[in-house]
């Protein structure tokens, strides 16, 4: 049953969690492993052993709570100007001189790629890449620098306080109530058309597409902050859409990585 009248506390919890959340970030993850070519399974659980990639898909998140791993806190965003033209997107993103999640994907890939590296080395690019490939297509996670990303924007979402960036994280991923196993299941639902279509787009595409969202979400909170049931209903299939086409990708992503022969033909369950 779908939990649409949580209590305030656990709520709030929920509410508050970074990028999708550990159920939106393993159902991710498990939209991957849906998508793996045997090879690329098979590589897979030589780094990972016994661990799934949903299993370590919230590792960035859990890292950074050290101190130690503060400073990986901008690895899972970039904050960018408004207004701009997908070429004068591409151009800031790509020359940016801070760390962010587009340079972190390139360089958790060359690092898989990388026959130099270590074992562990490969092992950390893998979890980390897992989250990040999650992370940026998550809206909020391209958007303004001066208000963090929505997260100094206070909204109300079914009558309890909030701000847009945990709305977009987990708010409304709670308020629907599945299982991460349940997400995957209902949103992988991509054609073989699509599928090649979304693994062939370039990683400043996937950026392109966040961007493009969280311009609309900014318009919306401007004109009106208190979100209900009506505002769940227009937007929980942006939210399914982006993890599905992350988990899609993410696929897509390691199977050019593991199995480059064959990393266009595993389009389905």
């Amino acid at each position: 049953m779908k939990k649409y009248f949580l209590s305030g506390l656990v709520f709030l919890c929920l509410f508050s969690l970074a990028s999708w959340g550990p159920i939106g970030h393993r159902a991710v993850g498990q939209i991957a492993e849906n998508h793996l070519t045997p090879a690329t399974k098979l590589a897979v659980k030589n780094l990972l052993g016994g661990e799934s990639l949903a299993d370590v898909s919230n590792y960035a998140d859990e890292i950074r709570k050290d101190p130690a791993f503060k400073y990986t806190t901008p690895w899972h965003y970039v904050n960018i100007t408004p207004g701009l033209t997908f070429e004068q997107f591409a151009h800031e993103v790509s020359n940016m001189p801070q760390d962010n999640v587009y340079k972190m994907v390139l360089s958790c890939e060359s690092d898989l790629k990388n026959q130099d590296k270590s074992n562990a080395q490969k092992v950390a690019a893998l979890k980390l890449l897992v989250h990040f490939v999650g992370d940026l297509h998550q809206p909020m996670h391209v958007s303004k620098a001066e208000d963090k990303g929505g997260n100094d924007i206070a909204i109300k979402f079914m009558g309890i306080d909030g701000n847009l960036h945990s709305l977009w994280d987990s708010g409304l991923i709670s308020h629907q109530g599945l299982t991460y196993v349940q997400m995957a299941s209902t949103y992988d639902t991509a054609t073989p058309a699509e599928i090649a279509k979304w693994q062939s787009d370039d990683l400043m595409v996937w950026l392109w597409e966040s961007y493009q969202i969280s311009t609309i979400l900014y318009k919306e909170v401007a004109d009106n902050p208190d979100f209900d049931e009506e505002y769940y209903k227009a937007h929980i299939s942006i939210v399914e859409k982006r993890i599905e086409k992350g988990g899609i990708r993410l696929a897509g992503t390691l199977n050019a990585i593991f199995d480059a022969p064959n990393a266009g033909s595993q389009s389905g369950k």
